[in-house]
């Protein structure tokens, strides 16, 4: 609905009201002036008059009925139709017809728009031409009406409408402007609202972001100092399994075979520590073997089996820095174990995950399945997304599947996908192509 629509129609009730006032009066000067003069009379007859107040009052219920848009239309065409007969039968040279016209223009502008303010006007030119060229030219013959007493009434009736119309349009405009500084004003108290929300979200963020920061430099601090830790440790472990071997008491085999067990695990996590290191040819294989080693503890406190089987007579190489591949590894099997968290040990699933790894083609496919919680589709949805976790503020930031969904994309040149169902475990396959010692130069 027309907003515009109510405003007109408000409008238009009050001209037909002063409309159907003016037309009393004047009806009124008509009775009089028809008994006054009786069979001298020459003007409009009081019973062809009282048909334009009685058409105005059908307009008015019109108008109140609901069709306001045809009450307007009728009126401005009441207006001009009788308006145009005043000037065909009395001459354009009355000043009433010709402010007339103007008031009618005036008021289609004002209830219709500018659109029809200017049809009203053409139609008008198109009226106005040809009587006064038939006027002038004595063909179209007026009746001469010499100025009355009744002329200052209706000079001043119409005078009288015409400010009630000029009044109406400047209130509509004054309205209209305290709307649009009332509308200003809540746009620009909205605005100063907007930007204080944004202000706090935006530091809302930073906090969160600054947090996420603060732990990943812990997490350094930390792998600075367990570097440092696993140097001193393997110096140590050195130094006993040298003086095991050069015991050779039978006794401390067992002792030897377990300190050298330590110390290829210490190895391993100082090598992963360190980074990215050289790029060389290794065994894909041989680096999930190295990493089921790394997460064996934490599989063991979770009661959790990690199931890896390959043909050992079949060895995958791939050219590229092995601490890449092993980062994958890893937290793939740890996501795997924390998938088992929150589930009974009673539970009758079985609590395995299961690596498998295979080559064709000169593609790698790497496979990592669990039977654990899985993921509901919004988590699905976010799971690659840096800094979406669903763990403890303790257990974890976010960056773990964004940092190896970066590693496989980028450095790998593979794809990631993840295949989940809540409450019954998850999938995630990994494909890159192989690199061999033809794609090296070697």
């Amino acid at each position: 609905m027309d907003e515009d629509l109510p405003r007109r129609e408000h409008i238009l009730n009050i001209i037909l009201v002063g409309s159907i006032v003016m037309l009393v009066i004047l009806d009124a000067f008509v009775l009089f002036h028809s008994i006054q003069d009786g069979a001298t009379y020459q003007g409009v007859s009081f019973a062809t008059f009282s048909i334009l107040p009685t058409f105005f009052i059908l307009l008015y219920i019109l108008s109140r009925r609901g069709f306001a848009v045809l009450a307007s239309y009728l009126l401005t065409a009441a207006y001009l139709v009788s308006n145009s007969y005043a000037a065909y039968r009395y001459g354009l040279r009355m000043p009433v017809v010709l402010i007339a016209y103007a008031l009618i223009i005036v008021m289609a502008t004002i209830l219709r728009g500018t659109k029809f303010g200017f049809f009203t006007t053409g139609a008008i030119t198109a009226i106005i031409i040809p009587l006064w060229y038939g006027q002038i030219h004595d063909v179209l013959a007026i009746q001469k009406q010499h100025p009355t007493a009744d002329d200052a009434v209706v000079f001043s009736i119409l005078y009288l409408l015409i400010m009630v119309v000029a009044w109406l349009y400047d209130r509509e405009i004054q309205r209209s402007l305290r709307r649009a500084k009332s509308s200003e004003q809540a746009l620009k108290e909205e605005r100063d609202l907007l930007e204080l929300k944004v202000a706090e979200r935006t530091e809302e963020l930073r906090q969160t972001q600054l947090e996420k920061v603060q732990q990943l430099n812990r997490f350094a601090e930390l792998g600075q100092l367990s570097s440092g830790l696993f140097h001193d440790l393997l110096n140590l472990l050195n130094a006993l399994s040298l003086r095991t071997d050069e015991e050779k008491d039978p006794s401390l085999e067992s002792t030897f075979n377990t300190t050298k067990q330590i110390e290829g695990l210490m190895e391993a996590v100082r090598r992963q520590i360190r980074g990215a290191g050289k790029k060389e040819l290794f065994s894909l294989p041989q680096a999930i073997n190295h990493v089921i080693q790394l997460v064996n503890y934490q599989a063991n406190r979770a009661h959790v089996r990690i199931s890896f089987r390959h043909n050992a007579s079949t060895d995958i190489t791939h050219y590229d820095a092995p601490f890449k591949f092993q980062e994958i590894i890893i937290n793939l099997l740890l996501n795997a174990i924390e998938s088992y968290e929150n589930i009974s040990r009673s539970d009758i699933r079985a609590r395995t995950i299961e690596i498998n790894i295979k080559e064709e083609h000169c593609i790698a496919t790497l496979r990592v399945a669990d039977n654990g919680c899985g993921m509901t589709p919004e988590v699905h949805r976010r799971i690659f997304e840096p800094f979406f976790t669903t763990k403890e503020n303790t257990k974890g930031i976010g960056i773990g599947l964004a940092t190896i969904k970066k590693i496989i994309e980028d450095d790998l040149s593979g794809s990631i996908t993840v295949q989940s169902e809540a409450d019954k475990g998850s999938i995630f396959v990994v494909t890159f192509p192989i690199k061999t010692w033809r794609d090296i130069g070697g």
